[in-house]
């Protein structure tokens, strides 16, 4: 799907696919028939004949409607059959085709030396002067406070794929969650599930780039291989809705025994020299096997440096994540790097593990490099994550659909 930075709307609101609202919707439907006949009428009241006159035209009206009403349940569930039964019987389901993503695009996170880690921690990127140019042409647009949903942006800040795209980010290390599924222990099983909310963070395209906005009715599909208990995780997003843009988004491993929905408002606001792109919705995780939902919220981007300096993406805000059965709840803060503070303010991290109001761990360091755990209990302090090159090598590999199998509205046609 070809765009030059301009948001697409489709023709028709038919559309090939099969999306999320008409599969509720033929789901909550079946069984439901609608008859507008007379025969469903109420009987007269104000009749003067007799009432055992009345009882037996009753009685004979009532055996009436329901040898009708067998006749139009069996018309209509031959309709119904009909219209699933494939008419070509020579034709046989397909199991969608995935291939392994070839090419993936990445800034430069880490550098290693024989002493140490050098984490180029900041997200940064210096704009040409013809770019600035445009950039100013763009805020001719806009004034603080303003949300840039509506505001066509150019093209050399678009990263070059698609928003429901950018959403599967998250799941290269949901081998944490095969393990947290299995996890006897309540409190190492929400530990787990922190841990890998913190992993879908380090994946950063390069320089400062935005994804496009998906149009209505798009979808993107891919899953991951899990070689350690041979299962797959399955991604599907659809664009639900364009103003405002919605994105829902499902997930799921049933051999491991988890699954993730959610949706995503995606909202912009402009403040002068800095933006914030806002990620408004949760996401509900949970685990088929216990009866356990752990709800989540998203942290927002903040990017600065937009008319002088440079610019600057960070993440921050406060996240959630809860799980009602087990009591058990996590609060991390992102933190964005104050106006004096050093490289060692970027990124920075902080957060609780908490069951009901008890603290049982605190956590503190980069989301990009090392967080650490310490326990209130025992007192010790221990690496928590660190994406090292040997994680980052061995994560999950990542699958999508052919271009030429793909439906219509999806992202990469």
């Amino acid at each position: 799907m070809i765009r030059e930075g301009k948001e697409e709307t489709p023709q028709t609101a038919e559309h090939s696919h099969i999306n999320f609202y008409s599969l509720l919707r033929a789901h909550n439907m079946q069984g439901f028939q609608f008859n507008d006949s007379d025969q469903f009428k109420d009987p007269d009241l104000y009749s003067d004949k007799s009432d055992r006159e009345n009882e037996q035209e009753q009685e004979e009206w009532e055996n009436e409607v329901m040898e009708k009403s067998e006749e139009s349940d069996s018309d209509t569930s031959e309709r119904q059959e009909d219209s699933y039964i494939d008419l070509d019987p020579n034709e046989t389901l397909r199991e969608t085709t995935y291939i392994e993503q070839s090419h993936e695009e990445l800034g430069e996170t880490a550098i290693f030396t024989a002493d140490s880690w050098e984490m180029n921690t900041a997200q940064t990127e210096t704009v040409s002067e013809e770019n600035k140019s445009l950039i100013w042409t763009l805020l001719k647009q806009v004034r603080p406070g303003m949300d840039l949903s509506k505001v066509v942006l150019p093209t050399f800040i678009l990263e070059p794929r698609s928003f429901l795209d950018k959403l599967s980010d998250y799941y290269y290390h949901a081998d944490f969650l095969s393990e947290a599924a299995v996890e006897e222990n309540a409190y190492n099983r929400m530990k787990k599930v922190v841990k890998w909310y913190i992993s879908g963070f380090y994946k950063k395209p390069k320089g400062l780039k935005k994804p496009y906005n998906p149009i209505i009715g798009e979808t993107f599909r891919c899953l991951w291989i899990h070689s350690k208990t041979n299962s797959k995780t399955f991604y599907i997003a659809e664009q639900v809705s364009h103003h405002p843009p919605v994105s829902a988004f499902y997930v799921s491993n049933r051999k491991d025994g988890f699954c993730l929905s959610g949706s995503i408002l995606a909202k912009s606001k402009f403040y002068g020299n800095s933006l914030s792109a806002i990620l408004d919705g949760e996401a509900r995780l949970s685990f088929l096997n216990r009866g356990e939902d752990y709800v989540m919220n998203m942290p927002y981007a903040h990017c600065k440096g937009i008319l002088y300096g440079t610019m600057t993406l960070e993440l921050g805000g406060q996240v959630c994540i809860a799980c009602e059965k087990t009591g058990y709840s996590a609060q991390l803060e992102f933190k964005l790097k104050p106006f004096l503070g050093s490289s060692d303010s970027v990124n920075q991290i902080n957060g609780k593990i908490k069951l009901g109001k008890e603290v049982l761990a605190t956590l503190e360091g980069h989301w990009d490099s090392e967080v650490f755990i310490n326990d209130k209990k025992t007192g010790e302090m221990e690496t928590f994550w660190d994406p090292t090159p040997e994680l980052r090598q061995n994560r999950l590999i990542r699958c999508i659909v052919p271009p030429e199998e793909q439906g219509e509205f999806e992202s990469e046609r």
